[in-house]
């Protein structure tokens, strides 16, 4: 703890004598050479930018590396954040190369400005006017100025929804910014006014892996039946009226570009969906021996696009075979092609019991069930098999 101390009284030493406080602007174009900066540095060899604050006393320097500072000290002493009051930046610290770096986890969005603000009155132990504050902007450029992504598709992808709906992705043509999309989304009733509080504002972001895909989340809170905020306000969705989704073209790419254009989808509001998914009521129509033809698995109502990528899987002794899936007519089929010919025999179709439809209903387990604890199925999914012949 002595050494600790020592550390950061050093520092704060340090930096008495040469506390600043530095501008955008002063970051850019001050006439002081031995000033600190913000710069952002992109590696030789292509790796992620990282920010640096150079110009810093070996002293200052020294004592930092010196200090164990847990990853929320670091934000606070270094924040990068996308605007003021926004969540900091994810990402590592270090000492290297004579400056203070920041490296994020992902890489930082072309076209997009970073704030920074660098800190070391937010040291532990360290008075309230001890230390300077080295503020900046830094950003990548955009690659280019044309907006050429868009969006292709929305699930539930068929004319009509169910009035306890909770869940919709939006996809698009090329990967997207890291920012969540609820900020670009807007729901419309039948009389074109926005729906207010339909969608939930979550603080992460739901996007899948390559970015192309954004899921929209309903307030389950308002969907399901006798909880507080459904009986104030109910249900963002009517049956019998209809509901338009609105996507802003200012939703941001990979590169910073805005989108090419708005996109609007307007689709009709049918009854609720409230029973548990049944796999008897599934039909497969196998394939024939020798073929290539797919086995086509249809389901009374659409389910979950996503869930549909990952759930379901065919099987022979044990073995899953290798091939492609494909999900049509409104996510009411699923097809799937064996990359070689089907062999005469015995097969199954497996589906985990987290397979829901667009209401969050699953396998043996109904959104709106009332004793939940009845029907716990435990922290891992089962596996339910559907035999089917190849002849």
């Amino acid at each position: 703890m002595r050494v600790r101390l020592a550390s950061v009284a050093v520092l704060m030493g340090s930096l008495i004598g040469t506390a600043l406080l530095v501008s955008t602007a002063a970051c850019s174009q001050t006439s002081d050479p031995a000033a600190p900066s913000i710069t952002l540095t992109t590696p030789p060899n292509g790796g992620i930018a990282y920010v640096e604050v150079k110009g810093l006393p070996a002293s200052t320097l020294g004592a930092l590396g010196g200090v164990a500072l847990t990853p929320e000290q670091w934000s606070s002493v270094l924040r990068v954040s996308v605007a003021d009051g926004a969540p900091a930046v994810l990402g590592n610290y270090s000492v290297a190369d004579g400056a203070v770096r920041f490296t994020p986890l992902f890489p930082f969005d072309e076209g997009r400005r970073y704030q920074v603000r660098f800190d070391t009155a937010r040291l532990p132990g360290a008075a309230a006017d001890a230390g300077g504050v080295v503020e900046g902007v830094v950003g990548r450029p955009a690659s280019a100025t044309a907006p050429s992504t868009s969006v292709v598709a929305i699930y539930p992808s068929g004319e009509e929804v169910p009035e306890n709906l909770l869940r919709m992705y939006v996809e698009f043509s090329g990967p997207m910014g890291r920012k969540s999309g609820v900020d670009y989304i807007r729901l419309l009733d039948y009389s074109g006014r926005e729906i207010q509080g339909a969608v939930l504002p979550l603080d992460y972001e739901l996007w899948s892996p390559d970015h192309t895909r954004f899921t929209v989340l309903f307030d389950p809170g308002r969907v399901k039946k006798g909880i507080l905020p459904n009986r104030e306000m109910g249900r963002p969705l009517e049956t019998g009226r209809s509901v338009t989704l609105v996507v802003s073209r200012e939703w941001r790419d990979e590169h910073g570009r805005p989108l090419k254009e708005d996109f609007k989808r307007t689709l009709r509001v049918g009854p609720p969906q409230e029973k548990a998914l049944d796999p008897a009521s599934w039909r497969i129509q196998p394939p024939a021996a020798g073929t290539r033809a797919g086995v086509v698995v249809t389901f009374p109502n659409a389910l979950d696009h996503g869930l549909l990528l990952r759930a379901l899987d065919v099987t022979v002794n044990g073995q899953p075979v290798k091939g492609d899936i494909a999900i049509e007519r409104g996510e009411t089929t699923w097809t799937f092609t064996p990359a070689d010919p089907w062999r005469a025999g015995s097969y199954q179709l497996l589906a985990l019991d987290i397979l829901e439809d667009p209401a969050g209903n699953q396998i043996g387990r109904a959104f709106e069930v009332e004793n939940a604890q009845a029907v716990d199925k435990g922290p891992l999914a089962k596996t339910i098999s559907l035999p089917f012949s190849v002849k």
